[in-house]
Formats: structure tokens, sequence, C-alpha cells
């Protein structure tokens, strides 16, 4: 299949437009200065998957979700802490970046907070 110049143009022009954010997502519980690092190639969407979850009481990480269900929601801070940006006509690995990016923040902050 054979796509025009143009029609290619114009999906590049719309991914660029509509480009997710990419990066570490912190969970910062204020009641107790606990932070929960995240990494993800669409933070909005983890941001409000992880929301979900902990609302309906279903969270993988069971300490989180024992904190958040007995601090509320209102004692918890969700923050984009790192965005990588999307650098046009490079080729780069995302995903290990966005990796080692929250790798190297939990080994930087885990000499001040506790972390989930």
């Amino acid at each position: 299949m054979h796509m025009d110049k143009n029609y290619k143009k114009q999906l590049r022009a719309q991914f660029l437009e509509n480009k997710p954010l990419m990066g570490v997502l912190t969970i910062l519980n204020k009641a107790e200065n606990k932070i929960y690092i995240a990494e993800s190639m669409h933070l909005t969407a983890l941001s409000n998957k992880i929301k979900f979850v902990l609302g309906s009481g279903q969270f993988d990480n069971k300490i989180l979700q024992e904190d958040w269900n007995r601090l509320g929601k209102d004692n918890f801070v969700f923050e984009n802490a790192i965005v990588i940006p999307f650098e046009e006509n490079k080729m780069i690995d995302y995903k290990k970046q966005i990796l080692k990016t929250g790798n190297d923040l939990k080994k930087e902050l885990s000499k001040t907070v506790i972390l989930y």
C-alpha cells in the first residue's frame, strides 16, 4: 500500500500537534512525605489510570493503596516531575531514556524521602 506524500505529511503534523507528554510521574503523599515514581510514554493517561485504580481500591502497590484509603485523595499530589521533550527528526529510544530518567530520580529522591 502506497500513501501519497501529502497524506504522510498530514499524519506527521497531526502526531506532532497531539504528541503525548512522556516522562516521569510522581505521586506525593503530603501527610507522610512518601513518593511513588512511575515512568510513562503517556503521562496524562498514566495519571488518569492510577487515579481511577486507586479510587477503585485495586492498585498494584498495596502500601500506596492502603495509604490512599487511610488518608484520602486530598493528601496526594500528582505531578509530571520530568517531561522528556519529543525531538523531531531524531531517532531516540524514548522508552529507554524515560526509564533511565526515572531510575535516576528514584536514586536521588531515596536520599531524602521514602519511596513506595
